[in-house]
């Protein structure tokens, strides 16, 4: 793909412009996943927890998910008779159940479960559920969990096209073009696990429009709950991913109104080595060489170790725009740069120090602009080794500081 390929492709999708520069091969992340809440609607309702096509649906009612932190609410009294009111003293207003503090998310693996929360209050209603709300999610580890569609409408009946998906993803590869999550997604039906043509979303909205796979009808106050398998490989960068529920209607290619519930989770690989002791010389990358640095710890080990970094702007980069150098021998050695779907890829030069196991090494490059960049440069600083990638900082924002 050459350059002004990808520049019409960039133009063409609306994704921040990423250009990555690295010194190896792209790796990947791990973690736990968590839930999105809203309103459960309070009206009972018959739960199937059949999959589809698995056949009749289930009568039996069962009570509405519980909802939580719910106001207390007092019924009116019946007006008293006049002899009474008179004697009657002025009754106390009833004191309000104190709000229940706001529970920061645990990022532990084996944090409790938050209860299911659905979402939507009138027609479908979405609840995931073996998912927790800013949890984590471990690259490549087999994480099931479960969503429930329900009909919260009084009367009538609503068609639902089961449609589960992560959104766009930053640290996915070619996440410049695409954003598409690297792995897999299964569903259980009557015959068993069914592997799903996409774990992501696309760039368009071709993943709701005109689906019919799995459909089920639900009538007033019913609902069913579909199991899931997911697995995200170490392709994927660590960082923080939304996942989503849809109930588009079978055959439809209105979704303006589709109801859609997320939960969003942290991906974690920990087996990826570690970033630390990210500075820089300048607050922003220009025309005069601006230095930064940061330290790679590799724990679990440093087969193929490499520095990373990574560059983006709103306005599209070229090899020609950057000068990259890195510290290597005493000296400052310039970086060639090459061009794929993730952007600019460093050639590591020779000498380039690496680290045995257990021991940290600091790397220091410098970054020069060729001319006066129209807008703010981003380089982000990372690492990979035996296929897994560290989370990337931004060497020159305040938050890249570690």
């Amino acid at each position: 793909m050459n350059a002004s390929v990808i520049a019409r492709i960039a133009k063409i999708v609306p994704l921040a412009v990423v250009t990555a520069v690295g010194i190896a091969a792209c790796g990947p992340t791990h973690g736990e996943a968590s839930v999105a809440a809203s309103a459960p609607a309070a009206t009972p309702a018959a739960t199937s927890s059949a999959t589809p096509g698995a056949g009749a649906v289930p009568t039996t009612p069962a009570p509405a998910a519980p909802t939580t932190e719910a106001a207390p609410t007092t019924a009116a009294p019946a007006a008293p008779a006049p002899a009474a009111a008179a004697a009657r003293t002025e009754a106390k207003p009833v004191a309000k159940a104190p709000a229940k503090p706001a529970v920061k998310p645990v990022a532990k693996p084996a944090a409790p479960k938050a209860a299911p929360a659905e979402s939507g209050g009138s027609g479908i209603g979405i609840t995931f559920d073996g998912l927790n709300e800013g949890g984590q999610i471990e690259l490549n580890d087999l994480v099931s969990f479960s969503v429930t569609w329900k009909n919260n409408d009084a009367t009538g009946t609503r068609g639902v096209a089961p449609v589960v998906a992560t959104q766009l993803y930053a640290g996915a590869p070619c996440a410049r073009v695409f954003g598409s999550a690297d792995g897999t997604l299964e569903r259980k039906d009557a015959s068993g696990w069914k592997t799903l043509d996409h774990l992501s979303q696309g760039t368009g909205m071709d993943y709701v429009i005109n689906r019919n796979d799995g459909a089920f009808t639900l009538a007033a106050g019913e609902s069913r709950t579909i199991e899931y398998r997911m697995r995200l490989s170490t392709a994927n960068r660590p960082g923080r991913i939304t996942i989503e529920a849809d109930a588009p209607v079978p055959n439809s290619t209105d979704y303006q109104d589709m109801a859609k519930a997320v939960v969003n989770a942290a991906l974690v690989d920990h087996r990826a080595p570690e970033v630390t002791g990210v500075t820089a010389s300048s607050p922003k990358v220009g025309t005069t060489p601006a230095e930064f640095g940061f330290v790679v710890d590799a724990p679990h080990g440093t087969t193929d170790l490499r520095p990373v970094v990574g560059v983006s702007s709103a306005a599209w980069l070229t090899p020609d725009d950057v000068v990259l150098e890195v510290m290597a021998g005493g000296a400052w050695k310039p970086v060639e740069l090459r061009e794929d779907c993730d952007g600019l890829i460093a050639v590591a030069p020779t000498g380039l120090e690496s680290n045995r196991r257990g021991d940290s090494v600091e790397y220091s490059f410098r970054i020069t602009m060729k001319k006066a960049p129209r807008f703010d440069v981003e380089v982000e600083v990372g690492a990979q080794t035996n296929g897994h990638q560290a989370g990337r900082w931004n060497a020159f924002g305040p938050q890249g500081r570690r």
